[in-house]
Order: C-alpha cells, then structure tokens, then sequence
C-alpha cells in the first residue's frame, strides 16, 4: 500500500522519497526500539531460552527445532517476539513535558507524607495506588536502598486472547504499566508498552521459559540501572527499575507465583493458608469455611474457619513454606509438601532483585476484572439456572429456593426485561447488556456483565430472586460498587469488608448449607471478594491493578490485525510498530496530534466543554413556569430585572471531565434519539426540594446568558423525587428508586455541579406486587438509577472525542 501511494504521488511530482522499507530503518534507529525474535516449539511447549537455549528438540513433544532439522540453515519452525524496555523508557524523558509526567510519582508521594503528617497517619482518601501500604512501607525502607526519587515503578501484565470467534487462534500479550505516570495517563495506549507476544493456538507448557528474555532484560536494567536524559533537568541521571506488581488472572496467576492452581488445597490467590475441602473420591478442592455435616474426609475436615480472621499475603510464611517445599527428597515427599504449603514452584519473579520490588508473594494481587465480572456474575446465574456445571439434583418438593432460572419462560423473561433497559442507558455506557437468555453463552463480554450485574442488577433481579435473597445479593452489589470505584474512602473500605464478609458468610449458610452435595457451589470466587478491602488498603484502589489495561491494549492491538492468513506475526509486527511510534512521539512530540475540540466547542474549565447544537439567535422564554423558574434564579442572584424579556443561548450538549457526553430533552425528543442520555447525576445542588447534596434530574437544555462578558454555563433541569427509603434501606443503598416530577421540580444550576451521565430504567414489580393495587400505585412511574462503574478506565475520553468529531460532522 505504502508503495503504491508513493508511486501515485511521483506522477505528480510529490514523491516520497524513502521506500517503506528504508522509513521503518530509520525509525528503529531513531527509537532504539526493535523485537527480539526466539525460537520456540511449534506445539508452544517451551521456548528455547535459558536451559533450553542449545537444544534442538523440544523435551515434552519431541518436535524439531528447525523445520529442516538441521540447524546449518538456521530455518527456525517458530518463533515468539519480546520487544525491550529499556528503549521505551528512555525516550518517556526525553521532553520536559514528558520529563514532568515522569515525576508524578514524587509529588504524588509528597502530597501522601503532607497528609499522613497532618492528619495523624490516616490517608482519608486512596485514589492511587501510591496510597497502598505496600508503597507506603517501601517508602519507608527508602534508607535501605528501595525506592529511590529516581525510581520508575511498573506493573507487569499478562493473558491469553483469542484472536477469531470461529477459529484456533489463541495467542498471549503482555505489557508493561508506568506507575510513575498520573492515572489519568499509564493507562492510554500510547503508555502502555508491549512487552511480549507468544503465538498459539496452544497455551505456553512452560511459560516461565518464554518470559525469560523480557524478564532478563529488566532484571538487568534493575541490577545495572538505566541512564535517561532527564530533559526538564537537562542532565543525565540514571533510573532504577522497581517492580510492584505481577497481574494475572486466576488460571495464568500460578505461572508467574508458583503456587498450585485455583482449584488445588490451598488455591486462594492471595496465600492466605485457608485450607480446602474436597468431595469424597474427588481430586478438586473448594474453600469452604463452613464444614458439612457428616464430614470425614481427611485432611479437609477442620473445623469452621472464621473468615474475619483470615490473613493476607505474608512473605516470611511463603519462604518458610519454599523452603519445606525444595527440602522434598522424592516425589512422594513433594506431592505431600505441595499440597501442605500450596507452592509448586519457586516463583520466576524471586529472580529478580528482591530490595528492588515488593517481595513476593505481595507482588500478587487480586484480578478484580475477571473476579467481579466474569467468574463472580458466571457462578451465581449458573447456580439461579441450575446449569450443567452445578448440576444439583432436587425433586418440586426439595427445589432449593435459589433455584429461580431454571424454568425456562422465566429465564426468558427476565433476559428480556435486561434487553429493554438498552434505550435508557447513556451512549456513554458503550455495550449494553444483551439479553442474557440468548447471548449469555455465546460471548458476554466483561463489560457487559458489569452493567447488568452491578448496575442494573439490583433492579433486574428484584422481581426474580426471594426477597430474602436479593438482599443478600444487594450486600454483594454494595461492596463491589465500593471497591470497584477509583477513588475510595476509608469508610467506605470499612463498609465494602462489612458487607463483602457478610456475603460470603451468608452465602455458605443459603446456598452451600453445608451440604456435602453443594460443596462445589463454594468457588474460590466466593472466598476471594472477602479479601478485596484489604487489598484495596494493601494495593490502592484495586482497579489501578486489574486486567484493563491489558484487555484494552488486546482489543485494539487485535482490531489491527489484518493478514488473516499469519495473524499472529502480523500481531507481533502491529505492537512493534505501535512501540515505535509511540516512542518517536514521545521523542518529538510536534508529531503527536492532539484530537482537537469539536467545531463550536466552548471550554467551560476543569474539563467542562459545551458543545453543538446550539441557538444562533437569542431564545425569548415564553413558558409559564420556566418564567418562574428564571426569575427566582435571576432574584437570587441580583440580577432580577421586572418586565425585561428572557432570552437566553440554548445549548444542546456538555462533555464532563470524564468523558461522558451529557444531552438534553430539547434536542433528544426532536431527533427521536434510540438511547437516553439526558439523565444526570448532581452534587451540592441548594434546593428545597430535599434535605441532601445528592440528586439526580433529567437536562431540559443548557444554556448562557447573551452577555458576551459572562462564561459561565448553566443548566436548566427537572429533578427526580427523593428515594424510597424502604427499597435503598433493603438493599443496602444499591436501589434508587424515584419518581419523575416533571415541570413541578424545575430549577436551574450550574454546569460545573454535574457529576455524570445516569440511566433512569423503569422499576419493574414482581408478579406477585402487580396483582396489589396500593403497590402498583405506589411505584407507577417511578424509575430506578443505574451509574456506570469507574468510568476513568473504559477508554471512554477517546471514544467521544471519535463520537463527537463525527457527529458535528454530520
């Protein structure tokens, strides 16, 4: 393509004049950016690095080598890429600008110390994961050499993806996540640098051996240092690497800590040394801390376990427990270490520098993406259908009460009462929920199951589930809403742990009841949501430390792969081209272009931006109650002026600080808009109309005075009623439940005042409510909310910038 273009061009004598080949030369001597290529067994057994770098046979499968089996040719049957850190580093100084961003970290750790010091070492607030006290206790070993002002902190990620729907395509990434950058920037894509790409279909037997190249080279950046040129310092400095975090998802986790699978004795990601309980004759083990009754299996019948007092990570028991398991003289003796200490392996991660990182096993922390999202939201709907990996056998008499899908028209129903919440969810919530009667099986995505359990599920389960168990389902909802966010209170840690280990307790005592039966229900999803507040206190708000990231940079990496007859070498050649110019950019910033705003956008501050539609000419107000409504605005302000004509500047949308795109009635009724994004969420709004700072309202229009001198932007709005106390009390303030007040609840506020961009789905009764008159009055018209979770890390900024460019377009 690239040549054809240059030839056209020549014709009219704007050639240009390097070949593509001789451009991607310069760029990688520019950059210093290249990929390492290594062998590898065609059947992805091992990599041939480290022990198995002068074999010419692969040890498990027996596979050649070489396609030729001679090595003179040197014709390599299959290969996997590492592209290097160092060089992607560097270049991140190279600016003052870029030099800045790299020393967030350190004004960062100031504020942190300004705060403990006045506030009695109590942080009040963690939005980073610098608030973790897995930092804050490295901070303070800082005399012993480890975490200096000069540091770069990273996190490591990786997971497998498949590349086609209908094909063997399975591959594995992984990246590299700059701590040192501000949140609001390490998780972009020009950030996030590739690290590794290993080409399927099958799963790495031996990953260790394919980490090794990428893992030697930062082992050695670590050891050695790396020299940068500090550009707002103008100097050279040298930067060492400190390593925080490893992530992984449940089933790839034990690859880089060394510890037994999920479903072995001690298979809590987070060694907490609960033990597992296993069915009799069955290899499998499931963390129950209740026993069941008429329980003998040995080794599995301890007693109750008292999950307030489970730990977490502790790296002096993890080195006494290696220690045992590398003592073991004969296979017999280290089957019965590994199933007493839960450690298969040294962890590869113990090879690096171990002042220059948090020891292991603390540099292993909760996936909450894939817990939350997938193997949580997984396990309850197969549990409430009944399905065939939980296979619970029951006549109509002995039906448990949580068994609520397993009829099909009721299934179906439910699944489309979640279809029909699509038209009153914003387009800021990107993929809403499908119906999960039909799709749930056929490629839910993460996404989606975090709007349809987290946020709407209070209300879609509500008309399903007993009450008894919704309420325990809301607990659930509650601390997940909490720790989810991106910046959470101590308070609200304290009520997640409260409302997290209520779940679980209660979840063995519905669900499993200590039946021997039900034991397969206790998944160690199930024991891990109880340690996700402490990990929140240990890491930072969890979310700074999930699989985001990495799915993101697979999404899009994935979406560029278009030589469909190679993909995985044309994947590797995408990600080493996006590490290219990534670094270039940050080299010479003049080339990276900034998506500039919509045209006719008018910057509000503090990343408030009116945008199009909007009135050419003054708008006379002529309804009634918005006269009034003006009035007693203009009255409160001083500016009242008797029988002078309102006329004002209607505004049809408002882009907020976190990307979402805020519309109103008088634009979304005319254009007959398919998904409702006038719905807001309002802090510190001064009204009579309820007693709190919390309300939410539907946008009329937006608007400014004509006076040229005025830059301030307001928003004329109806509100919603006040909650019902009695559903927000149950459900442990997880259902907001209001009534839409129309005209009679108008009033103006500032543009400033709005938080974000809501959904307001009807609330739906169960049958048995809909045949009582006074409820089904009670709750005619009402509406429950349903916000979407940490907006910051869904990539929705650049996806309206796309949106909003397009749409003025047309």
């Amino acid at each position: 393509m690239y040549a054809g273009v240059r030839n056209t061009l020549a014709r009219y004598n704007l050639g240009i004049l390097h070949t593509y080949e001789v451009i991607r030369s310069k760029l990688e001597k520019i950059t210093g950016v290249t990929q390492i290529q290594t062998d590898m067994c065609p059947n992805s057994c091992i990599a041939y690095t480290g022990p198995f770098n002068l074999l010419e046979t692969c040890p498990k499968c027996g596979s050649s080598r070489y396609e030729d089996a001679t090595p003179t040719e040197q014709d390599e049957s299959k290969q996997f890429y590492t592209i290097p850190l160092g060089p992607q580093l560097q270049a991140l100084w190279r600016t003052p600008e870029g030099a800045d961003r790299m020393h967030y970290r350190n004004r960062k750790t100031e504020q942190i110390v300004a705060t403990l010091h006045s506030n009695g070492y109590q942080l009040p607030v963690l939005d980073d994961v610098f608030h973790g006290a897995e930092y804050l206790d490295a901070i303070r070993a800082a005399r012993a050499g480890q975490i200096r002002d000069n540091d770069i902190l990273l996190m490591y990620s990786i997971d497998g993806a498949q590349l086609y729907c209908d094909k063997e395509s399975d591959c594995f990434f992984s990246i590299w996540v700059i701590l040192n950058l501000s949140p609001d920037l390490r998780y972009k894509k020009k950030y996030v640098l590739p690290a590794n790409f290993i080409p399927g279909p099958n799963k790495p037997d031996h990953t260790e051996s394919f980490l090794l190249p990428s893992f030697r080279h930062a082992s050695a950046l670590q050891k050695e240092g790396l020299m940068v040129y500090d550009a707002r310092k103008q100097e050279e400095i040298t930067c060492g690497l400190f390593f925080c975090f490893f992530t992984a998802d449940t089933v790839a986790i034990p690859t880089l800590n060394g510890l037994v699978g999920h479903t072995g004795g001690s298979g809590c990601r987070i060694p907490c040394g609960q033990r597992g309980r296993r069915k009799p004759q069955q290899p499998t083990y499931y963390p129950a801390a209740l026993k069941p009754d008429d329980y003998s299996v040995k080794g599995c019948d301890h007693p109750d376990i008292d999950i307030d007092q489970i730990n977490g990570p502790d790296t002096l028991e993890y080195q006494r427990n290696l220690r045992v398991l590398l003592q073991s003289t004969s296979k017999r003796s280290f089957n019965k270490n590994r199933l007493l200490t839960g450690i298969v392996r040294p962890s590869i991660c113990l090879g690096f520098h171990q002042t220059k990182m948090f020891k292991v096993p603390r540099c292993f922390s909760l996936d909450i993406m894939h817990l939350f999202n997938l193997n949580l939201t997984q396990l309850l709907i197969s549990i409430w259908r009944n399905s065939a990996d939980i296979k619970l056998k029951f006549t109509d008499s002995t039906k448990p009460d949580f068994v609520i899908f397993d009829d099909d028209e009721v299934w179906q129903t439910h699944g489309k009462l979640v279809a029909a919440t699509k038209p009153y969810l914003p387009t800021s919530f990107d993929r809403p929920p499908r119906n999960p009667a039909k799709k749930i099986s056929s490629g839910y995505k993460a996404t989606e199951f975090m709007l349809y359990f987290w946020a709407l599920g209070p209300g879609v389960f509500r008309p399903f589930l007993p009450h008894h168990l919704w309420v325990h389902f809301c607990k659930l909802v509650c601390g997940i809403r909490a720790i989810i966010q991106r910046r959470i209170t101590q308070k609200q840690i304290i009520t997640a742990h409260t409302m997290l280990t209520e779940w679980e307790k209660e979840f063995e005592e519905m669900y499993y009841n200590r039946q021997v039966s039900r034991l397969h229900l206790v998944r160690p999803c199930v024991h891990a949501v109880v340690h996700a507040a402490r990990e929140t206190v240990r890491c930072g708000p969890l979310n700074l430390v999930a699989q985001w990231a990495l799915e993101n940079t697979i999404g899009n990496l994935g979406r560029e792969v278009h030589q469909h007859s190679n993909p995985f070498s044309n994947l590797s050649e995408r990600g080493l081209l996006r590490a290219q110019i990534n670094t270039f950019k940050a080299i010479y910033p003049q080339f990276d272009h900034q998506p500039a705003l919509p045209r006719g956008a008018q910057e509000l501050g503090s990343g408030y931006v009116l945008m199009y539609s909007r009135d050419w000419n003054n708008f006379e107000i002529s309804d009634e109650r918005e006269i009034q409504v003006f009035d007693s605005f203009l009255l409160a302000s001083g500016e009242y002026e008797p029988n002078k004509k309102l006329s004002i500047i209607r505004w049809a949308r408002l882009r907020l600080p976190n990307g979402q795109i805020a519309r109103c009635a008088w634009k979304e009724l005319e254009n007959k808009n398919t998904r409702n994004s006038r719905n807001i969420k309002v802090f510190y709004l001064q009204s009579s109309f309820s007693a709190t700072n919390l309300f939410y309202a539907e946008v009329q229009y937006f608007f400014k005075f004509p006076t040229p001198e005025d830059k301030q932007a307001f928003a004329l709005v109806s509100l919603y009623s006040e909650p019902d106390n009695e559903l927000l009390s149950q459900s442990q303030g997880t259902l907001w439940v209001s009534r839409y007040l129309g005209k009679r609840a108008l009033c103006i506020i500032l543009a400033e005042s709005i938080q974000s961009v809501v959904g307001m789905v009807p609330f739906i009764l169960s049958n048995a409510e809909n045949t009582n008159a006074k409820i089904r009055a009670k709750f005619s018209g009402t509406y429950f909310v349903s916000e979407k979770p940490f907006l910051e890390f869904l990539g929705t900024e650049d996806i309206n910038v796309e949106k909003d460019a397009e749409e003025n377009a047309e």
